[in-house]
């Protein structure tokens, strides 16, 4: 009997509750066995194979207390883990999305297509943790499909690498021969109170807390033993976390550095003895060398930038580091203006126990440089105190310290380092570094008294609240469903698009308004809920999407998408490239946030579906073409109207072709104007004659070879005067005034209203990162606001 098409309806959601239902109660068993798996393993690799260190119940309260805190927590994600996503949006849900995507339609390991289009991306450069995708990938590919999910693996395995890190904080107290309980509440206090809690909520990668607590851990027992094998276990860590992410590495870079420091100094190996090289080799270069092949070999991009912006933006503050802001208990650092306006990446609070510990170190110290003591002796262990002076580096390098002292030219030549442009995540080995050192130390004072015990038992008290408090700033946040993706069989009236159009008709999806997120050149933050809105046309049809949201993306293919959503006074080039002819997608999200041209591309399509959210567009090539070539004949007819001297033929006020000043190059004419990038160069400084009040212009100019790296970030100044009074300014950046295209020029358009007559207006432009490379500028004109 069949049954009615609402009672089936009603039939199959009610059954595929049902197999939900069954699926959270089997991953949440799965990740307690799995705790308690690992529980035993840890306990019995680290008394049975390194010696008897530790007794297991250190690690089994340990593992215990980290879930019960887990579950306490997160609960709501442990119980439903495939349907919930850390982020509703931001580097987040574009992580999950990208994983996903290659997951589920990308051939090669190392390429995911999902972006970019029609060129993708190389994997490492999409902060899909690629060491944890292709896993599964190869384990659906080879063995049995656990491709759907994905969702809840990525999930666990971030919340596990808590528990881990509880796990190894507590073999590194029990190493300085703490006792169990001692070592399992100061591990499971410090792993909650981790600046990288934060990172649960947006980029996903960088949220593995266990791989600095682990590196520390490893080179404490392979001081024990330096072994080559223990080398190589160190080294394959080196390269498993460096493939998660590379600033893992690079904070590695400084436990290195002092360990290896320490050891040579101190004749534990010989300079001359050239084994410490080849440790050195196994642990850390020869990780670099593996990830920086498998780059190299699978990535046939050579523009991407070499200069990431922020550096000197995204760093950490002392007050950021040090001070409890925005903690309940200490409002009052609020009000203070010094205190305010911080970057969220800059946050790594210590802890107030932490703090106090650090003061009253602080104290000893400056008592021991008066006695002409050992002043960095900080502790009785001295690799621990070789450790935590590389944690102190690192603090010192998240402050941007030496470069924020007038040093900016050492940047010139430190190499892969300018990638790692958020410093403040430096921060992250200082916190560690300093729980240990300050627990360790109330551990030794410890049984001196009542009073310390009591002082201790506060210590412990306060940690715990410190990490209660940083959980619950991030855990509500992380709850976030998207029921379009969990509506697998197209039921719901969000996804009746999905029966309204023929996948195979089209080549790819534009969304419009469109983003571009990841040159360094140029920057579109996605508008509305477009990229969200993406996201999930492209994981339902397979399609790629042309919008970018990535890292370090080539700077050509960065332009050769941007024409698509410029003024076109040529070709556009990225049709030639495409691999089809196909109609493309246009998704339109319901905002009104569109600019003119998106608008134009609409209208050049054919409305397909029409919802709540956003619209489905059929746009063809031979349209974009043909409005591609139209452009080209008007921006050219235009162009010799201007040339021929007829300036208001097409409502010009000013030109100036800078033919005076030779150039080789120019785009018209027999000159440019050009000046080293790092000095200001003024092009235009004069009064507006012909208009009145509240005429509405624009001055566009064009500059040459705008792919070069950094020039996107050049930097203008626009000012209006009514004499000697300034009555309008604009600092601005080529990246965000940029219209139109054509071969190695592009045209820079800089909209303004005239405020009085006989206006005086000036325009500058500079890049101090360019420094001595000529910036050269072309055409420049003022027109009243029409026409190309």
């Amino acid at each position: 009997m069949r049954l009615p098409k609402e009672q089936a309806a009603s039939f199959i959601s009610a059954r595929g509750q049902r197999n939900r239902t069954q699926i959270r109660f089997s991953l949440l068993k799965i990740f307690f066995y799995f705790s308690a798996l690992i529980g035993n393993l840890i306990t019995f690799f680290t008394s049975g194979i390194f010696g008897d260190m530790l007794k297991s119940r250190t690690v089994y309260t340990t593992v215990i207390l980290s879930v019960a805190l887990l579950y306490l927590f997160f609960a709501p994600i442990l119980r439903n883990p495939n349907q919930i996503y850390f982020a509703p949006g931001g580097d987040g849900l574009k992580a999950y999305y990208g994983a996903l995507y290659h997951l589920k339609y990308d051939s090669d390991a190392f390429r995911m297509n999902g972006m970019n289009y029609p060129y993708g991306e190389n994997i490492f450069f999409t902060d899909n943790q690629p060491m944890v995708v292709n896993t599964i990938k190869f384990i659906s590919n080879h063995f049995f499909d656990i491709s759907g999910y994905t969702v809840a693996i990525i999930n666990l395995l971030m919340l596990f690498s808590f528990l881990l890190a509880a796990v190894f904080l507590c073999l590194i107290f029990t190493e300085l021969g703490t006792s169990w309980w001692f070592a399992t509440l100061a591990a499971v206090g410090i792993t909650f109170l981790s600046p990288q809690i934060g990172r649960l909520g947006g980029h996903l990668a960088l949220s593995y807390a266990v791989w600095l607590p682990l590196m520390i851990w490893l080179l404490i027992r392979f001081d024990r033993n330096k072994s080559f094998l223990f080398s190589a276990l160190i080294g394959f860590v080196t390269f498993l976390a460096a493939g998660m992410h590379m600033y893992f590495f690079a904070l590695f870079g400084f436990l290195f550095l002092f360990y290896w420091g320490r050891v040579l100094f101190t004749r534990q190996i010989p300079v001359k003895d050239y084994r410490w090289i080849l440790h050195v080799f196994i642990q850390m270069i020869l990780p670099f060398l593996v990830i920086q092949l498998l780059v190299n070999l699978t990535d046939p991009v050579t523009d991407r930038t070499t200069h990431p912006w922020g550096f000197f933006t995204y760093r950490a503050n002392p007050a950021t580091v040090l001070l409890p802001l925005h903690k309940p208990y200490a409002n009052f650092l609020s009000s203070v203006k010094a205190f305010q306006n911080f970057d969220w990446e800059a946050y790594a609070f210590i802890g107030m126990v932490a703090l106090i510990g650090m003061i009253w170190g602080l104290f000893r110290m400056y008592k021991r440089i008066r006695n002409k003591q050992k002043w960095y002796m900080i502790t009785d262990r001295p690799l621990i105190n070789a450790l935590f002076w590389a944690s102190v580096a690192s603090l010192l390098v998240s402050f941007s310290f030496p470069f924020n002292l007038g040093l900016k030219f050492l940047l010139d030549y430190m190499g892969p380092i300018q990638q790692l442009r958020v410093l403040s995540r430096f921060a992250w080995l200082f916190y560690y570094m300093l729980n240990i050192v300050v627990f360790y130390g109330l551990f030794l004072i410890f049984s001196k008294s009542k009073w310390m015990k009591i002082l201790t038992a506060s210590a412990f008290v306060f940690l715990f609240f410190d990490a209660w408090l940083n959980v619950k700033l991030y855990n509500d946040r992380m709850v976030n469903r998207i029921p379009e993706l969990e509506d697998r069989q197209n039921l719901s009236p969000e996804n009746e698009w999905i029966k309204k159009i023929d996948v195979s008709d089209f080549q790819a999806i534009l969304p419009l308004p469109y983003f571009h997120i990841g040159s360094e050149n140029v920057w579109l933050d996605p508008k509305c809920d477009v990229a969200k809105q993406s996201y999930i046309v492209s994981l339902k049809t397979g399609l790629p999407s042309m919008a970018v949201m990535l890292s370090r993306t080539s700077i050509s293919q960065t332009y050769k998408s941007l024409e698509l959503v410029s003024n076109p006074v040529a070709p556009y080039r990225i049709l030639e490239e495409f691999p089809s002819q196909k109609p493309l997608l246009l998704l339109v999200d319901n905002c009104s946030e569109l600019s003119d041209n998106e608008k134009r591309l609409i209208s050049l399509s054919e409305k397909i579906w029409e919802g709540p959210k956003f619209n489905l567009h059929r746009l063809p090539l031979k349209p974009l073409r043909n409005l591609a070539l139209e452009g080209q004949k008007q921006f050219e007819q235009e162009m010799e109207f201007i040339h021929a001297g007829q300036l208001d033929s097409v409502g010009c006020i000013v030109y100036e072709s800078f033919d005076k000043i030779i150039y080789k190059e120019p785009l018209y004419g027999k000159g440019a104007v050009w000046s080293a990038a790092r000095f200001w160069r003024s092009l235009f400084d004069n009064n507006l004659t012909g208009v009145k009040a509240g005429d509405k212009c624009e001055l566009l100019f064009w500059v040459h070879n705008f792919e070069k790296d950094l020039m996107g970030r050049t930097v203008f100044e626009f000012t209006q005067k009514n004499g000697d009074q300034v009555v309008n300014y604009q600092l601005g950046q080529f990246q965000h005034f940029f219209c139109s295209f054509s071969g190695d020029w592009m045209r820079i358009r800089i909209p303004f209203e005239v405020r009085s007559e006989n206006e005086k207006i000036s325009l500058s432009i500079r890049n101090k990162e360019l420094k001595r490379y000529p910036v050269v500028v072309d055409e420049l004109i003022v027109r009243r606001k029409s026409g190309f």
